[in-house]
């Protein structure tokens, strides 16, 4: 046994040093960014008692931390803290020498403190932060009548992720280090008050004022701290693991929480089965907010998300919460649980939650659905490393590395593995490191650990190098035999070179019958030979069915190979290629194929395409394609339609009007505008079947507006304006905005509106309202309003900078 044990160490030791050796090497495009901070101290604990100024945007708070030196002398230590006012600083009860800068706070030891002693630090501070935590709807009145679901609402809300706690919190505000926190907050007993944890208490302060007290059981990064403060009931979900998930939503959309929430149960269960790790914290929920940065936030036992999900049965036809729900909560292990050491490994987070969100909305959607998701992720992969040479594993690799494309080399790493394989070196990472920080290494490891499985060519080329493969393939064939010729074309560079994978190939043939041969392709070329021992016809070839790989595949085949394939492939992903490929075949050739193909699939995407090729065909049986695809149960279909449309047919005129009655208010809009368009003599018509719709984020409202003015340029202007202003949330105002640039429309008001957008914390507001205002600056009389008025308004320094920038070059 000692001997078996000995040779299993050496083993080990052995690919340590050889995956470490790999690594080392294997960094092809340097990251300094990415390196881990170095940090002096181990924080233990965080009790922040905090309060608020909101309509002056203020934060009064005193920090409590325990914390631990970690080397042997320790003179001073800075924290993160941009530009806080500190009024009193104690250590251990008494007072050290600090001082601050716009950039934190350096706390001087006297004598120096040592390694494995415990010590306090409290730091009573004042700070007015424009980054971490957001002040909603304080600062002016709000005019937008109380019942409209997308007026502004009076909210405070953090957002820590990358770094911006540090402005609301003095402490070491980086992801290499992991503490137990509790916050205190004392607000405005008429909100809702939300933070990390188990709410432990409230203590009635005065008449008017509650402290909430919040605690976490275990440690987690300080980026991770959250707060949500605002008009808010709540349902609770109870899954079969007894975990409580808390879902908020506002007391005027009751109507949106079945919705919005409909999988949270399940999908708590799912992934804690999914992943063999109980979830890791003591309770779970979601809160919305307005004017948020992004879509969601997966602080810990507390994910924040963009109110646009707050949806009925009507607006989520759309898009709903699903997936993000999904994503958000497998961060709770993949992100919050185990934590990254350093942007170089966030892929860590983001691929993994992206990984499951996908294989989660596969029970809930299908196979179909799942495969049109992975060629999405696909796409975006490419279209990422054919802009940079970033790898995955790399601070500034992107999002659409970071999410789809290590999504996707996740679906690879289990199909390399095996399903169960996978699922057992995913288990032991996790707890092998609970509460911890992880590298991409651990992972890594956790292969040789788990199954003895070198997986180190894989780790290179998919994760430490960028790039993906081009496969040039061809066959030729005979009565007996069919010979496959596989080229990798990309270009070789330092940072990408020829991949190595197990591919497919299934030569299928007009019986019905197939062979499946797996080989390795890794070379420049490869020749397969496919013996057919029973001199059966071939059909079609697949080269890598359901495209396992993300790579880019050029296979040219005969339409009558299409065709078959289009119809009788099992993968619907092969499937959808062969349509798409069938794009320049003249229609009268495909017309009658590509409408049984239509009426054989149930997904949008292959039903989409065919859309699109047979739009313009003025044929009896596309006409009628076009017919029962308005009326399709699926609304994206039905919108296919729409945005393909270049004039409408006289024998749908009827059809394309039942648009303006569509369950899907994007397609109620897209049928008005279309409409419109085409028939102007009819728009008083249109409009007048219209004029209650509003629609998500009024879209329809706005186009209506928009339409309206052609008729009449004073009657509906003030409310069209009224939209682009401080009452309403971002994307109702981002709609404004294009549709007063459509009518180029412009006065004292709209440019009031676009400078108070224009200062908004939120990008996805202000760099619209600033675009807004540089597309009006291109007419004379415009420019003059606007300038006039910008030199006429009293600025911030702050704010004066976030607008001036649109006068550069003028």
């Amino acid at each position: 046994m000692k001997k078996i044990l000995i040779s299993i160490s050496v083993f080990f030791i052995y690919n340590f040093l050889n995956a470490q050796s790999n690594i080392e090497t294997a960094c092809y495009v340097k990251d300094p960014k990415g390196n881990a901070r170095n940090h002096n101290v181990d924080f233990q604990n965080l009790n922040l008692d905090i309060r608020f100024e909101p309509e002056k945007g203020k934060v009064f708070g005193v920090a409590n931390y325990t914390f631990t030196p970690l080397q042997q002398k320790v003179d001073s230590l800075f924290l993160d803290g941009i530009k806080m006012t500190v009024h009193e600083i104690l250590l251990d009860g008494a007072a050290p020498k600090y001082k601050t800068d716009s950039a934190g706070i350096t706390i001087y030891f006297s004598p120096a403190l040592t390694w494995e002693t415990k010590h306090t630090l409290q730091i009573d501070y004042t700070a007015t932060p424009k980054k971490g935590i957001y002040f909603i709807g304080w600062q002016k009145p709000i005019t937008a009548k109380t019942d409209d679901p997308n007026r502004t609402r009076k909210q405070i809300w953090t957002q820590g992720q990358g770094t911006d706690n540090r402005y609301w919190i003095p402490g070491y505000d980086e992801v290499n280090d992991k503490l137990i926190t509790a916050l205190n907050i004392s607000f405005d007993r008429k909100y809702e008050v939300i933070s990390n944890g188990n709410l432990s208490g409230k203590n009635n302060i005065d008449e008017n004022t509650i402290t909430w007290r919040y605690a976490m059981d275990h440690p987690h990064a300080l980026y991770l701290i959250m707060l949500a403060i605002g008009e808010y009931d709540h349902k609770d979900y109870v899954s079969k693991n007894g975990i409580i998930s808390r879902q908020y939503y506002y007391p005027d959309r009751k109507d949106a929480v079945e919705i919005t929430y409909q999988h949270t149960a399940e999908m708590m269960d799912w992934l804690q089965n999914e992943v063999g790790v109980k979830y890791p914290w003591q309770s779970y929920s979601n809160i919305p907010v307005q004017e948020f940065l992004y879509g969601a936030m997966e602080n810990t036992t507390a994910t924040v998300y963009t109110d646009y999900f707050l949806q009925d049965a009507r607006s989520s036809f759309e898009r709903d919460y699903d997936a993000i729900n999904a994503h958000e909560l497998t961060h709770q292990w993949f992100g919050d649980y185990v934590t990254e050491y350093s942007g170089t490994s966030h892929w860590l987070h983001e691929s993994f939650a992206t990984y499951y969100s996908k294989i989660f909305m596969r029970t809930v959607e299908g196979d179909d659905a799942y495969a049109w998701e992975r060629r999405k992720e696909m796409l975006a992969a490419i279209n990422a490393d054919n802009q940079n040479e970033y790898p995955l594993a790399h601070s500034q690799a992107g999002s659409s590395r970071h999410y789809q494309k290590g999504s996707y080399v996740l679906d690879m790493l289990r199909y390399v593995s095996g399903d169960a394989q996978f699922q057992k070196v995913i288990k032991e990472y996790l707890l092998a490191h609970p509460y911890e920080n992880v590298s991409t290494y651990d992972l890594q490891l956790q292969f040789i650990k788990t199954l003895g499985m070198n997986l180190d060519w894989f780790f290179d080329e998919w994760v430490y190098k960028s790039g993906y493969p081009i496969y040039d393939v061809s066959y030729t064939k005979n009565s007996q035999t069919t010979s496959v010729t596989v080229k990798q074309t990309q270009k070789i560079t330092s940072t990408a070179g020829l991949f190595k994978m197990p591919v497919h190939l299934q030569v299928f043939y007009l019986n019905g019958t197939n062979i499946d041969t797996l080989v390795w392709v890794e070379k420049t070329e490869t020749q397969i030979n496919i013996i057919n021992k029973n001199f059966l016809e071939v059909a079609y070839v697949l080269f890598d069915p359901g495209t396992m790989v993300c790579s880019k595949v050029n296979f040219k085949k005969e339409f009558p190979e299409l065709m078959i394939q289009a119809v009788m492939a099992p993968n619907y992903i092969d499937r959808y290629d062969a349509v798409t490929a069938m794009k320049n075949t003249p229609i009268e050739t495909k017309r009658e194929g590509l409408i049984k193909v239509y009426h054989k699939e149930s997904h949008f995407a292959i039903k989409t395409e065919i859309i699109t090729q047979l739009i313009n065909d003025t044929d009896k049986s596309s006409l009628a394609l076009i017919k029962s695809a308005l009326q399709d149960k699926d609304a994206s279909v039905r919108q296919a339609v729409l945005t393909s449309t270049t004039s409408i047919p006289k024998k749908l005129i009827k059809d394309y009007e039942a648009m303006l009655n569509d369950f899907s208010y994007v397609n109620v809009e897209l049928g008005l505008r279309l409409l419109c368009k085409e028939f102007p003599a009819k728009k008083e018509k249109y409009l007048a079947a219209t004029i209650t719709i509003y629609g998500m984020n009024k879209n329809v409202r706005i186009a209506w507006l928009e339409i309206y003015y052609s008729i009449d340029k004073t009657k509906h202007i003030k409310e069209l304006v009224d939209y682009a202003g401080y009452s309403y949330e971002f994307r109702t105002r981002n709609k404004t905005f294009d549709a007063l640039k459509a009518i180029n429309y412009c006065d004292t008001n709209v440019v009031n509106n676009l400078f108070d957008a224009a200062i908004s914390p939120n990008s996805r507001l202000a760099g619209p309202a600033r675009g807004t205002l540089q597309f009006f600056m291109q007419t004379p009389e415009y420019y003059t309003l606007i300038r006039k008025t910008f030199d006429e308004t009293k600025w911030e320094d702050w704010q004066k900078r976030r607008v001036e920038v649109i006068f550069q070059g003028k």
